[in-house]
């Protein structure tokens, strides 16, 4: 896995990238101009910030209009079909990269959004096997941990072994985006036992994917981080003057670092599919299946 290429990659389709930046950043400016405008937040602002209030009766918050909760409802929207999109559009950034190319697929809204709907379930599927991991350790814990050394010993075995399962768990459902990628089937996503199989049998490649991802992440947080402090120091972050202003600059500033961050993660996920064999010429989508779970 070539870590380089997966940070180069959306700022070789920078242009595409910021296209998308701006549609995001302007129907939620105009959601947020909506509440914004019609509403006076400054007492909620100043109990959030902890700014002393000299006329406390004077400066409560009146109740919302209309307008303010249509563009509340809209900015709900906005948020909701925006992630559906992206996962979807996810999924075709990942075939693109898988068929080596070095350009961002085009863009099919209703397509993208209904793989990414589906997409969201197998992450809460995922989720779910997850949460029940974290029971079982806790309950292990419970039932066998004692001051007795081989209780402490069934413990630390029991939990190593299911934290390795969580790992499992985790390189399979990358699995699983990649197949359904890969394989263009959608039920690729449901397959858990095959999914978890293929990523144990290539544990390797997930701990070098894990790695890497972890990396991309400290390397966008620290410099998300630092470009947001001389933003906000710029126009002035939710106290400014011109609130709506420093709105829009902090929403097109955390697309666009967001944005080339989930891109960068999946041109690396697109990579373990390649090590791991998918559209190689040993790839058989066939081979080995087996029920959901």
């Amino acid at each position: 896995m070539s870590f380089s290429s997966a940070f180069k990659y959306p700022f070789r389709n920078f242009a595409k990238v910021m296209s998308i930046v701006l549609v995001l950043a302007i129907a939620l400016s105009v959601c947020v101009a909506l509440i914004l405008n019609t509403h006076d937040w400054t007492p909620l602002l100043k109990l959030f910030y902890h700014i002393e209030q000299p006329d406390a009766v004077g400066d409560s918050l009146a109740p919302m209009s209309g307008t303010t909760a249509v563009g509340t409802i809209g900015l709900l929207l906005v948020v909701v079909f925006s992630g559906f999109w992206l996962c979807g559009y996810s999924i075709e950034v990942i075939r693109s990269v898988l068929r080596r190319e070095d350009w961002m697929p085009n863009i099919e809204f209703g397509r993208n959004v209904k793989d990414g709907f589906f997409l969201f379930i197998a992450s809460i599927i995922y989720g779910l096997l997850f949460i029940l991991l974290m029971v079982a350790i806790a309950a292990a814990n419970l039932l066998l941990g004692s001051t007795d050394i081989l209780g402490v010993l069934v413990v630390i075995v029991s939990v190593v072994l299911l934290l390795a399962g969580i790992f499992v768990m985790g390189w399979g459902y990358f699995v699983g985006v990649a197949r359904f990628a890969a394989e263009s089937e959608r039920g690729a996503l449901w397959q858990v036992g095959r999914n978890a199989r293929i990523a144990r049998d290539n544990w390797r490649a997930g701990i070098k994917l894990n790695f890497k991802m972890m990396a991309m992440t400290i390397i966008y947080v620290v410099v998300f981080t630092f470009v947001e402090a001389i933003v906000d120091g710029i126009v002035g972050g939710a106290l400014s003057s011109d609130l709506m202003a420093a709105f829009t600059v902090s929403i097109i500033s955390y697309y666009v670092f967001n944005l080339t961050q989930h891109f960068s993660t999946q041109h690396l996920i697109a990579q373990y599919a390649w090590e791991i064999g998918m559209r190689g010429d040993h790839y058989n989508p066939e081979k080995d299946k087996v029920g959901g779970f």
